[in-house]
């Protein structure tokens, strides 16, 4: 039985129930696929094809094209004879970019066909295959083949090598070929109905009694646990940090704009306050030039004499 890559048995366990394991979880998955009769019988069904010869590079394997580059794990990673890649990956949850996951796994593994300086006529077949347990495109169909064609003209292949597809296995199984529809029955209801998908069952029940492949498992499932936690806290600073930081941006613009509108109140205050005085010193001096007594003045300015005294004196108001 092979084991998974740098796992360690860890002796704080959480409880799974291993007899609900089936070939859909994804460490299963990539065991049973490890099997390179295996892996060959299940992408003969997928792609309807036969193939020569297949070798599991191996699972869960990584891939880093240099070190400025996302890197990516391939679930399960296969060349056949004539040097064309696969990889199958087994996908359990929606997620609306895998469109672009399968763009950017066929570069990596297109970086890893040819060294520098080779020519680009010596790349081979790159297929990128998802096997999903929901309908990512809502047309209830069970594949959907992807190549690049010309849209003027489908009939002009661009003849790059690259192929993506996507299983839905719980889609229509008209116009499924029988054996595809045998093994995609089979990922979805876990029951074998020919021999293929009933050496890939026994295949199941043998790698769950495993004790070795079971430790493996609890130790990855606790790394995941980790990594995930260790997101998590990750993520919730990273929130508290931008979220102090858009609360100060979003205060200093609302400061800016409180300050602009009383800034405009308190200028119009001041602006009818100046030129109510402006007006009042207009008044005092036109009287003043009649030959009116500053009693007068306050009299019919309704302002106290003091206050005319008081502006004829700061404005410099000729008596």
């Amino acid at each position: 039985m092979g084991h998974l890559p740098e796992r360690e048995v860890c002796h704080m366990r959480r409880h799974i129930d291993f007899d609900k394991i089936g070939i859909t979880d994804d460490v299963m998955f990539c065991t049973v696929l490890s099997n390179s009769e295996d892996c060959r019988e299940f992408l003969q069904r997928i792609l309807g094809i036969e193939i020569e010869e297949i070798v599991v590079v191996g699972t869960q394997v990584s891939m880093k094209s240099n070190f400025h580059a996302k890197g990516v794990r391939l679930d399960v990673y296969a060349k056949d004879k004539k040097g064309n890649a696969y990889d199958i990956e087994m996908q359990t949850t929606k997620m609306r970019e895998l469109p672009l996951r399968s763009r950017y796994y066929h570069s990596e593994m297109d970086s890893y066909q040819i060294a520098e300086g080779e020519k680009y006529g010596n790349l081979k077949h790159s297929i990128v295959i998802f096997v999903c347990n929901f309908d990512l495109f809502a047309k209830n169909r069970s594949v959907y083949t992807f190549e690049s064609i010309c849209r003027e003209d489908t009939e002009i292949h661009l003849q790059d090598k690259r192929k993506t597809i996507f299983i839905n296995i719980n889609g229509s199984r008209e116009d499924v070929p029988e054996e595809l529809a045998h093994l995609l029955d089979y990922l979805k209801t876990k029951t074998p109905t020919d021999g293929f998908t009933e050496r890939l069952e026994q295949r199941v029940l043998k790698i769950r009694r495993d004790t070795e492949w079971r430790d493996d498992y609890m130790t990855l499932e606790m790394k995941m646990d980790e990594k995930y936690e260790q997101g998590r806290e990750q993520g919730l600073k990273e929130g508290i940090t931008k979220g102090i930081e858009q609360g100060i941006e979003q205060g200093i613009e609302q400061g800016i704009e409180q300050g602009i509108e009383q800034g405009i109140e308190r200028g119009i205050e001041q602006g009818i306050e100046l030129g109510i005085g402006q007006g009042l010193r207009v008044q005092i001096q036109k009287k003043l030039n009649k030959g009116k007594s500053i009693s007068q003045i306050a009299d019919e300015c309704e302002e106290s004499e003091d206050t005319i005294r008081k502006i004829i004196s700061e404005k410099g108001i000729s008596e």
